[in-house]
């Protein structure tokens, strides 16, 4: 195979960049930063020096006081992430509608890389050991969430938003998490109003986030597969029983507050953070096309004192 025989797909890397799957949550945990460079320095300031009060009152023959501010860099290096997939052109001819095969391969491959993405952003989010005692707690017995007699659920959310630096504006946690929480006694006793026995009370994501004093709520409902290869399927939570409290930045840049955040390089050739790339393979199947969608990027935690881990929060 040629170099120039391979050739970057504009209508299958848009395809690929408008492809969203509402089971992922990973994108508004750790969101894009569009890089211009692979790798790179990001700026990381002090934040005492916009937290300590100098004397501001000046004489009448005096110069104003001066003050300073302090600057540090850290990096990123994106890291290529891609999938392929040969479509024979049998394939391609013998297909009915609404069956699209290239369409179809970009589609899986596109979403196995955001399942892999997905994985990773719940394991930086919550593993035990990326955060300080102060940002951490681990529930067992009573105090557990799904224990509805005992636990106290917005006692713990008050205490891990309390721990933060920066007041938290989402709260994360897994399908089954939510499962328990939507059925806590003390949630419910916030929702019941009017609720009758045949209008029984219901608890959403919008009025769990108003308990909580927060603006959204994140639920991880993506499932993986365990298994090994050629075993038998095993699927669990991609987001498994813990809650994390977090100020994740609304409109992320190289600066700026948030927990979390993906740098993620720009693709030359589109001008955006897929690209996929198409050429032909003779030899295999009678001919066809070979379909590799790529996406360069690094996860990385920001500001390890705005998020809070709740770690087993349901047992």
């Amino acid at each position: 195979m040629d170099h120039n025989d391979i050739h970057v797909d504009r209508a299958l890397s848009n395809f690929a960049v408008e492809y969203t799957n509402e089971e992922y949550i990973a994108q508004a945990v750790a969101p894009y930063v569009p890089v211009g460079k692979k790798s790179d320095k990001y700026f990381v300031y002090d934040k005492k020096d916009r937290f300590t009060a100098p004397q501001t009152i000046r004489g009448p023959k005096d110069e104003a006081k001066e003050v300073e501010w302090n600057v540090s860099d850290s990096d990123f290096s994106c890291v290529d992430h891609a999938l392929k997939d040969f479509v024979p052109d049998s394939m391609t001819a013998n297909a009915d509608m609404p069956i699209t095969p290239r369409e179809k391969s970009t589609e899986t491959l596109v979403d196995l890389l955001l399942l892999s993405f997905e994985i990773a952003t719940a394991t930086l989010a919550t593993t035990y050991a990326n955060y300080g005692a102060s940002y951490r707690i681990q529930l067992s017995g009573g105090d557990q969430l799904d224990n509805y007699s005992e636990s106290d659920p917005i006692g713990v959310i008050d205490t891990g938003k309390a721990a933060c630096f920066k007041e938290p504006n989402t709260i994360i946690m897994g399908a089954e998490v939510w499962n328990i929480l939507k059925r806590h006694p003390q949630i419910l006793d916030h929702v019941k109003g009017g609720a009758t026995s045949g209008d029984p009370a219901k608890v959403t994501l919008q009025n769990l986030a108003e308990i909580f004093e927060v603006e959204r709520i994140l639920v991880g409902k993506a499932k993986k597969n365990t298994a090994n290869k050629g075993q038998t399927a095993s699927f669990s939570y991609v987001w498994g029983k813990d809650i994390v409290c977090a100020y994740i930045d609304p409109q992320p840049s190289t600066i700026g507050v948030s927990a979390w955040k993906t740098f993620r390089w720009i693709q030359m050739s589109t001008g955006e953070g897929f690209q996929v790339r198409t050429y032909r393979d003779e030899k295999r199947g009678g001919g066809g096309e070979v379909i590799e969608p790529e996406t360069s990027y690094e996860s990385k935690a920001i500001c390890t004192d705005v998020a809070y881990l709740i770690d087993t929060a349901i047992s």
